[in-house]
Order: structure tokens, then sequence, then C-alpha cells
């Protein structure tokens, strides 16, 4: 009996200790912080980018072999960009279309190579957006923002009257430790 006892006190500690650190995990990433909605200006961005098709959570590669390439031609990238035309709630995750790449520094932009076929290149023009600032602390930050930031997005945007079905734009902006989560405005 006092073997079971001792067992389960153990295990309430080890279950409190669990959600103490949980919860400052979740503190630490941003996910009890306000975000914040406006509507700002924002580009012109060059990009170098490849098309994907597939689960989001898996661009990752995809995103590092377009960074590989530009640097393996000495360009700098700036952030690393997703433009998401397909919205996950809606279509089945194998078939999620998207855009990933890296944003080009404007004087590295007579440097890209306009006949590679490792990525192609557009740019995205400037105008005033819907956008969210996060903070990009750690790997797990991808995963936090997207569910904290999108329903507050979705939210403004159709309390706005806003077209919800437009691309939404993700920037990872590693040196400002920053990702921005863009959206177009259309009625």
């Amino acid at each position: 009996m006092r073997f079971i006892k001792s067992f389960l006190k153990n295990l309430w500690i080890l279950l409190v200790l669990l959600i103490v650190l949980g919860l400052v995990n979740r503190w630490y990433l941003g996910g009890f912080s306000t975000v914040e909605v406006k509507e700002q200006k924002m580009g012109p961005y060059l990009i170098a980018y490849t098309a994907f098709t597939g689960d989001y959570s898996k661009i990752g590669p995809t995103l590092d072999k377009v960074f590989q390439t530009l640097s393996g031609e000495n360009i700098k990238a700036t952030a690393g960009i997703g433009i998401y035309y397909t919205n996950p709630a809606t279509a089945s995750w194998g078939n999620l279309k998207s855009d990933i790449g890296a944003v080009v520094d404007a004087k590295d932009s007579a440097k890209l190579d306009r006949r590679s076929t490792l990525y192609q290149i557009k740019t995205l023009p400037a105008g005033i957006k819907v956008v969210v600032e996060f903070p990009y602390k750690n790997i797990a930050s991808y995963m936090m923002a997207p569910i904290k930031v999108y329903p507050i997005i979705n939210a403004y945007m159709k309390n706005k009257g806003y077209n919800l079905e437009t691309p939404r734009i993700e920037i990872y902006d590693m040196t400002a430790k920053k990702m921005y989560f863009i959206a177009n405005i259309s009625k």
C-alpha cells in the first residue's frame, strides 16, 4: 500500500511538472501573447522559389534546397517565404499548393539565373496587406504561429468583408527573429 501511495504521489508531481513546463514553453513561443492585426504596406519582394504540392508541414527540405542553390550562386537571401494557395481546412493535405523559396536582396537580382531549372523567379508587388508579426523563438514557432495567427487573421478579414480565399504569405525573417503572416486585401 505504501508503494502505491508513493508511486501515485510521484506520478502527480510528474504530471504537474509536465503541465507547468508545457505552459512555460507555450508562453516562450508566444502562445499567450496578444496578436495585433494591421493593414500596412508590404513589399515589393523579389523571390526565387519552387512550386510545392503536398503537406505544408513538409516544406522544410524544399526551402533548404532553394537557399542552398542561391548560396551556391553567391546570392544573398534575406528571408524564407511561403505562398500558400490552398486552405488546408478545405483540401486534402496531399493536394495543398504553394510556392516555397527565398526573398532575394535587390542588389543580387542580376545574379539570378533566369534559365535555372532549380528555381523560378517572380516579384510580389508592394501594396497594403493584412499583416500579423509573430516572434520566432525556435523550430516549434513554425507550428505555434499558424495555430494562433490564422484564426485571428480570418476573423479580421471576415469582419472587414475581405475575401478569405486569397493566398496567404508567410515570411520567415531569421535575422530579425520574426515571422510575418500576410494576406492580400480584396473584396
